[in-house]
């Protein structure tokens, strides 16, 4: 199975201490624990409450006993699923600290609301650090793609789950041919999200995730609709508040929008393939066995792949991606520095003519962007602007940035990394 080299293994192996990996499930946090760490004891606590210690179900107080015994020696120690441990296993772990190295592996999002409570036994023990979906810029130092495909695949796998069902097949066509398969796969993957999180996955965040998929990303439009249909009543703040906590579970993200009228974000699934699959369901019906169709899919696969370029760009100058939305032009990724404007990308997926190129510099430059940038995944662009990126050089910048001990900024939001 290919394996992709993330910018968050040698993060992780820097830190000194005990660490709390957490973050949505199906990320990788239990894969890359266990390709960076040496560990002595590795238990994964399970929904019935038993331990699975090297191969063999146990019960929890016998692994915690274990891992602690590895610690007091200076050991080193993984527990995975960690959410599901009571506050009695916390307080034992707590008394062996600082001895030894612990990773505790979490994907229940609130699971570090718990840990820094002010009653929390281990309180000031761990670090936390999230993990997010695979950034795109590993994507590309890894896969280094030559064509367009290349590129819209190193957009689906940014979700670990898919990368064994990777092909070299059109990724459109596996997405239309596996769409029922694949959404009832996504569906599930939510639940669980919402299953560890203790709540019960309703109509109303359901249909929230639909309607993301569908394209509406205004939280008044949302409220509107659900308002119509009988399923919200609060209006736009009950929206934004329901919205929050998508974003909290690595479901939704929040995205400024820069001069585009009365609305300041909008709101987009974080994960391009789950976005596309939402949209595929919201739009045919896939889960009711009706086939998307392909040129749909393509379409809304191209904004997929500008959001993830947009998102690598925003990562080189340290800059947070926002977007410019109005009646008459649209600008594929802003980039934002203190809510100031730094630059603006026109982002294709085919090629762009110098008419297009021109056309697009003097909206930017209309519009007050200091510096203009062209994107093409098929050719380098006509040099228009102030840069110009052809798949080489997005592959280039990938290596470049893989290189980087850190992030060099938050890519879409504030607290995109916690580290």
């Amino acid at each position: 199975m290919l394996v992709i080299d993330r910018w968050e293994g040698e993060e992780i192996k820097r830190r000194k201490g005990w660490l709390l990996l957490y973050g949505r499930r199906k990320v990788g946090k239990s894969f890359l624990l266990r390709r960076l760490t040496k560990w002595d004891v590795y238990a994964t606590i399970t929904r019935s409450r038993a331990a699975l210690v090297d191969g063999e179900l146990r019960p929890v107080e016998e692994a915690i006993r274990l891992v602690v015994k590895v610690l007091s020696s200076g050991g080193k120690a993984v527990i995975d699923e960690f959410q599901r441990l009571n506050d009695a296993h916390w307080e034992r772990l707590a008394e062996v600290h600082p001895s030894g190295r612990l990773f505790l592996a979490g994907s229940s999002l609130g699971i570090v609301r718990k840990v820094f409570d002010r009653r929390s036994p281990l309180l000031g023990l761990v670090e936390p650090f999230r993990l997010d979906i695979i950034s795109y810029s590993d994507m590309l130092a890894n896969l280094r793609p030559k064509d367009r495909e290349g590129f819209i695949w190193a957009t689906l796998m940014r979700d670990p789950w898919v990368i064994p069902l990777a092909s070299d097949e059109d990724p459109v066509r596996f997405l239309v041919d596996r769409s029922f398969g694949l959404f009832m796969s996504a569906q599930g993957l939510v639940g669980e999200v919402f299953s560890e999180e203790e709540r019960v996955l309703t109509s109303l965040y359901d249909s929230i995730l639909l309607l993301m998929g569908e394209g509406v990303w205004s939280a008044r439009e949302m409220a509107g609709i659900l308002s119509s249909r009988g399923l919200l009543s609060g209006g736009t703040a009950a929206v934004t508040g329901i919205l929050s906590r998508l974003e909290s579970m690595g479901l939704a993200m929040k995205i400024p929008l820069w001069k585009s009228g009365r609305a300041k974000y909008l709101y987009r699934h974080r994960s391009p393939l789950l976005s596309v699959l939402y949209y595929m369901e919201a739009k045919f019906g896939v889960s009711d066995g009706y086939p998307p169709e392909e040129g749909a899919v393509r379409s809304i696969l191209g904004r997929e792949v500008q959001l993830s370029v947009g998102e690598m760009l925003a990562r080189r100058e340290g800059a947070r991606l926002a977007y410019h939305v109005s009646p008459a032009s649209d600008v594929d990724a802003v980039l934002l520095k203190r809510k100031r404007v730094i630059a603006g990308y026109e982002i294709k997926l085919g090629p762009i003519s110098r008419e297009e190129a021109e056309k697009a510099v003097r909206r930017m430059r209309e519009l007050g962007v200091p510096y203009t940038g062209l994107v093409s995944l098929t050719e380098r662009p006509p040099d228009v602007g102030d840069e110009s990126l052809g798949p080489d050089d997005l592959v280039e910048l990938s290596i470049t940035l893989k290189s980087s001990p850190l992030p060099h900024g938050a890519e879409f939001s504030s607290d995109a990394r916690t580290i």
